[in-house]
């Protein structure tokens, strides 16, 4: 009897399946095991109180600090499942989590050794025009709104000019405005910046100590006076070197991005299979 139930084919299927069932658990224990334990560590309960610190002003109490271990441990139970369900596949707002923090890896991927006077100076030499130092200028000017003079607009700037010339007073020649009549230590730029690059030009350019104009504006048309110019100049690195620091490191960045990216991008294979332009397609490496 005992032979013969061990010669049916259903038995030797029924212990083939349960030796597969067993198989599978076994593996997919050792495989899962560290999935499925969640560790809290002091950096995380640091980060836990620090944010609640942050928003409350105050650190949580125990039972507080009870419910933001809680969460996030469920957090993670939650985040696990559904990674396992595949739910944070074609998510955009995870996908662009995701490159947000890859991207700070990218950027860190280079070595944080500070810069030398060397390399900054080198930056500086190859960017001097970015960081070139303009004119600074002692100025006073005269506004006429040629709308409010009309056709005698050339006839009032030339009486005008002849009393400056003789000493007048400024502030009671020309049209009131919000504009300061004078102005010191403005650089050219800003200059430009407030009233325009003819005006500036016209400034730099400008004889010092002599009235003279009239010059155009976004405001009008000015009688202007240069008392002091000092000539823009290439910067030294001690006057930029916050400047230079700055811009330094952000290329840094994202030389460190676009190098960590090409390393990736050598490992795949990309096919495009939407029918594109020649032109629209990218390269197939990089």
């Amino acid at each position: 009897m005992f032979r013969k139930l061990l010669r049916e084919p259903l038995l030797h299927f029924l212990l083939l399946g349960l030796l597969l069932f067993l198989l599978f658990n076994v593996v997919s224990g050792r495989q899962g095991g560290a999935d499925r334990r969640i560790v809290i560590t002091d950096a995380e309960v640091a980060s836990l109180v620090q944010t609640f610190q942050g928003t409350w002003q105050r650190p949580p109490t125990l039972q507080e600090l009870r419910g933001l271990i809680d969460s996030r441990i469920r957090e993670e139970v939650l985040y696990r499942e559904g990674a396992a369900l595949g739910l944070d596949r074609d998510d955009t707002v995870i996908r662009r989590r995701v490159l947000q923090k890859l991207d700070v890896i990218s950027e860190e991927s280079l070595s944080q050794e500070a810069p030398s006077d060397a390399v900054l100076g080198a930056w500086l030499q190859q960017h001097e025009a970015s960081y070139a130092q303009p004119a600074v200028l002692d100025f006073e000017q005269v506004l006429f709104d040629p709308v409010r003079h009309g056709t005698k607009l050339k006839s009032d700037l030339e009486a005008a000019l002849v009393r400056l010339r003789a000493g007048a007073d400024p502030a009671k020649v020309g049209d009131q405005s919000m504009l300061p009549t004078r102005s010191s230590a403005s650089p050219a730029d800003m200059v430009a910046r407030d009233f325009g690059e003819q005006f500036a030009s016209a400034l730099v350019a400008a004889p010092l100590g002599v009235w003279q104009g009239p010059v155009s504006s976004g405001y009008g048309v000015h009688l202007v006076r240069v008392d002091r110019h000092v000539p823009g100049h290439p910067a030294a690195l001690a006057e930029v070197r916050a400047a230079v620091e700055r811009d330094w490191e952000s290329d840094r960045r994202n030389r460190a991005k676009e190098d960590y990216y090409r390393r990736l991008r050598r490992g795949y294979s990309v096919v495009i299979e939407a029918a594109l332009p020649a032109e629209a397609k990218p390269g197939t490496t990089d």
